[in-house]
């Protein structure tokens, strides 16, 4: 886990939940830091999902976009092997609307569901590892966030 001051926090604490947290302008140099850790993730022999918590997260600038959507080809058949699937909390209409579109156009292998909600993407993650047959630190997941069982 990144310390709570970095643009870009990685929290592996609840794996295979995978926590990503963006929250402010991320450097480019920061970006290529996370994009080479998020591989290392995706580089381990067991399957996950990620939970991408971009509640505090402004618009990408152009030349993250465009590393990002670099990486994300590089690396098409790790994220479609590895990725159980991956939720989004994202609040900012604009910004949900965007990658609503982004991921329409550029769709993987793997599930994912877009929500202002924290609660809806954790319960979501939850289920994909549960119905996948991972054995998720359950407990954990729902005392992090907060979750009832169901």
């Amino acid at each position: 886990m990144q310390n709570d001051s970095s643009p870009v926090v990685v929290d592996d604490s609840l794996w295979p939940l995978l926590i990503v947290q963006i929250q402010g302008t991320i450097p480019p140099t920061r970006f290529e830091e996370y994009l080479a850790q998020r591989l290392t993730y995706l580089q381990r022999p067991e399957k996950h999902v990620t939970l991408f918590d971009m509640r505090y997260a402004p618009m990408l600038s152009s030349e993250l976009r465009q590393l990002q959507s670099e990486w994300l080809k590089q690396h098409a058949t790790l994220l479609d092997t590895q990725m159980l699937g991956y939720a989004m909390v994202i609040t900012s209409p604009l910004l949900r609307l965007t990658m609503s579109t982004f991921l329409k156009f550029r769709p993987r292998n793997a599930p994912y569901v877009v929500t202002p909600r924290m609660d809806d993407a954790a319960r979501w993650c939850l289920n994909m590892l549960e119905e996948s047959g991972s054995h998720p630190p359950a407990e954990r997941i729902r005392a992090h966030f907060g979750l009832k069982p169901q």
